[in-house]
């Protein structure tokens, strides 16, 4: 079993933050649509890339977390990433990552400069969708969970002025 953690200031470059998201969210150096969603038979809930998700040396923060994590959790086996990007109101799905409990789901936080009023927690639930656990959303943190429990992203509030987006790294080809 994967018991849930939570590592702030993962990164501590705020510097490369901020170059990711104003250049490859905001300037459109990363192609985004809206196509992301939890299963296949929902409806898109987010935005996401279409960069290849298996290339973790095209973009540096990707680049720089990749081998984060693996110097911070050796057992993992880390094979793709995955971008999240939600405008303010705009909820995620309840999905899982993964059908085996071994599995962990590392979710970055990139957003900069985030203010605790505009929301965007995470929620993790038991298989019975009652809530277990809710992590608020903060720049530069780390969220490693079992991702074969039921998740989601909660929207920021609308009078956020920017985009709640992280990065997943999963264990798995999707």
């Amino acid at each position: 079993m994967i018991d849930t953690k939570v590592i702030n200031n993962f990164v501590s470059d705020k510097n490369l933050l901020e170059h990711f998201y104003y250049n490859y969210i905001i300037n459109g150096r990363i192609d985004l649509s809206f196509k992301n969603k939890g299963y296949e038979h929902e409806n898109p809930h987010s935005f996401t890339s279409s960069k290849n998700s298996n290339n973790f040396d095209e973009i540096y923060l990707i680049h720089v977390l990749y081998h984060k994590i693996k110097k911070n959790f050796t057992q993992s086996n880390v094979k793709r990433w995955h971008l999240n990007v939600y405008p303010p109101g705009f909820d995620g799905t309840i999905h899982t990552d993964s059908k085996s409990v071994e599995l962990p789901t590392f979710l970055y936080c990139v957003t900069p400069n985030w203010q605790k009023e505009w929301g965007g927690e995470f929620i993790i639930y038991d298989h019975s969708f009652q809530a277990l656990e809710v992590v608020s959303f903060n720049e530069d943190q780390l969220i490693v969970f079992d991702g074969s429990k039921p998740h989601r992203a909660v929207a920021s509030t609308k009078n956020c002025p920017i985009l709640r987006t992280t990065l997943a790294f999963h264990e798995y080809d999707k």
